[in-house]
């Protein structure tokens, strides 16, 4: 991790399907990404399903259900943390792993079919970071297998700086980019975007923030008041007040390993 984001550690286990209301292990809000998976397992051949940062197992969950009882597939739950990864449900496999060093044989040894899928990751791998980590997702899966992930990315300009500007200001070392730009990213490292669409918008609040990063009051009211002065009008930015909100959108995309 880097920065500030170690701090998001203390949300880890069964805390973290509470946090920001739920939006994390709400099936509701899930189900686009599910439908998503499910559409690409659907149209490969049921082998392996790995969630690449996937916590405490709640979006393997759901995409079991939606596969039903029947289903043959192993879930395989990724995470390099061990909070996490211990309140997984029965009838799901664990590999304490980073996503930037996980191998295929680690997955899919047997050789057969893989699907990789990911929520709300690819911003931790910074501007610089993407497209290697996005190589490197590529080289795990053979040609015509799918990676299906709900990423943070801006439809505007203007709102990706906002977003990023808030978050260089709270040393994440997270980093977001436009749809366009994500689109080319992931063609320009071997995969082939095959459908976007819209997921719920996640908005968190000044407090929130504080509380996920460990910011002070202070820090965050200053913060606040460049991001009004950089964008007044956006609609990523939203004053309140008493404090400002952030509201980041999000896409999910089925890719296709060229």
């Amino acid at each position: 991790m880097i920065g500030n984001t170690e701090n998001e550690q203390k949300l880890y286990g069964e805390t973290w399907n509470k946090a920001f209301d739920g939006y994390f292990s709400d099936p509701r809000i899930a189900a686009p990404l599910v439908r998503a998976v499910v559409d690409a397992v659907e149209a490969s051949s049921l082998s392996v399903i790995a969630d690449l940062g996937g916590g405490t197992g709640f979006l393997l969950s759901e995409i079991a259900g939606s596969l039903g009882p029947g289903n043959a597939a192993r879930l395989v739950c990724v995470d390099e943390a061990a909070a996490q990864l211990d309140d997984c449900p029965d009838g799901i496999e664990t590999l304490d792993c980073t996503v930037e060093s996980v191998e295929r044989s680690q997955l899919a040894a047997d050789g057969g079919p893989l699907t990789l899928c990911m929520r709300s990751v690819l911003h931790y791998f910074g501007e610089a970071g993407l497209r290697p980590r996005l190589a490197h997702l590529r080289s795990v899966l053979e040609p015509g297998e799918y990676f299906v992930h709900q990423s943070i990315c801006l439809e505007d300009e203007r709102d990706r700086e906002t977003a990023n500007l808030l978050y260089l200001r709270m040393n994440t070392g997270k980093w977001y980019p436009t749809v366009d730009g994500l689109v080319g990213a992931l063609e320009s490292e071997g995969f082939r975007v095959v459908s976007c669409a819209p997921a719920t918008t996640l908005c968190l609040s000044g407090p929130e923030l504080e509380e996920r990063y460990g910011i002070g009051r202070r820090q965050m009211e200053e913060i606040g008041r460049e991001l009004e002065r950089h964008s007044p009008s956006s609609r990523v930015f939203v004053r309140g007040e008493k404090a400002f909100t952030i509201c980041l959108d999000y896409k999910v995309m089925t890719c296709v390993a060229a």
